[in-house]
C-alpha cells in the first residue's frame, strides 16, 4: 500500500490503537436495539452515493477542521479500517450504533469507544468522541473503491519529493516538511544548506500528482515508487 508529524495521532495508533477510529453505522433493520454498518451501499458506475444512513461503505476522509487525519475505510458487516496519514498505518475496527449514537472496537482490543454521529449534508458527518469531545469531519469519496483504495502517507511523499528533487536537480535537499490539508493536497517545502527553501510543492494524496508551488510547472511524484 502507498504509505507517512502529529504525534498526537502517531503515538496514539502505535502505542494505544486508540481512539482515532469513529464509530458509524450504514442501518438495516430497525426494528434492531443495535444496528450494524452493512455494506448495502455499491457502487453503481464507480460512483459510491451516500445512501442517507448514518454510514455506509465506502471511503471516508477525515479531518479536524483543518488538517487531513486520514481515511475511514468501511468494508462490510460493521467493519474497516482506518488508516492515519502521517505513515500510512492501517488499523482495523468493527463498528455498531444507534440513531445518533455509535460504538467501535479498534483492533484486537476489547474496548468500546463511545461517539455521537451528526448528518451534515450529503456525504458529510461528523463525529463527536463522547470521551475526550474531540470532533471529527467526515466526507465520502464517491469515486473510491474500499476494497482497493490506497493512497501516499505524509512519509511516502517526503521521500518521493526529495527524490523527485535529486533526480531533476543533482543534489538531495538537506530536509523535507510536509503538512496535508483538509481537502487532501499535501504542501511539501524541501530545505538546502541553512534551511533555505530549495522548492516547493503542493500535492495530491490519493494521486501523487502535483505542481511546484508558484508556477504552472506540473510535476508527477507518483513515477519514484517508495517500494523500489
Amino acid at each position: 500500500m502507498k504509505k507517512s508529524k502529529i504525534p498526537y495521532r502517531l503515538t496514539a495508533l502505535i502505542a494505544a490503537l486508540l481512539m482515532i477510529v469513529f464509530s458509524v453505522s450504514c442501518a438495516k433493520d430497525k426494528k434492531e436495539e443495535v444496528v450494524s454498518v452493512s455494506d448495502v451501499n455499491s457502487a453503481e458506475k464507480g460512483v459510491y452515493h451516500d445512501t442517507g444512513e448514518t454510514f455506509c461503505r465506502g471511503v471516508w476522509a477525515a479531518d479536524d477542521g483543518e488538517k487531513l487525519l486520514g481515511y475511514y475505510v468501511f468494508l462490510e458487516s460493521g467493519s474497516g479500517r482506518f488508516d492515519e496519514i502521517q505513515m500510512g498505518l492501517g488499523v482495523p475496527f468493527e463498528v455498531t450504533a444507534k440513531d445518533d449514537k455509535a460504538e467501535f472496537n479498534l483492533g484486537a482490543v476489547d474496548f468500546a469507544e463511545p461517539a455521537r454521529v451528526e448528518k451534515t449534508g450529503k456525504g458529510k458527518r461528523t463525529l463527536t468522541w463522547t470521551n475526550d469531545k474531540r470532533t471529527e469531519y467526515l466526507t465520502l469519496l464517491e469515486e473510491q473503491e474500499p476494497d482497493t483504495f490506497t493512497f501516499y502517507s505524509q512519509k511516502d511523499i517526503e521521500e518521493m519529493a526529495l527524490d523527485h528533487y535529486e533526480a531533476n536537480k543533482g543534489k538531495r535537499p538537506k530536509s523535507a516538511e510536509v503538512s496535508v490539508a483538509a481537502d487532501g493536497m499535501a504542501s511539501v517545502v524541501l530545505y538546502g544548506k541553512k534551511n533555505k527553501v530549495l522548492t516547493q510543492y503542493v500535492v495530491n494524496v490519493i494521486t501523487g500528482d502535483g505542481i511546484v508551488e508558484g508556477s504552472d510547472e506540473e510535476t508527477q511524484l507518483i513515477g519514484m515508487s517508495t517500494d523500489d
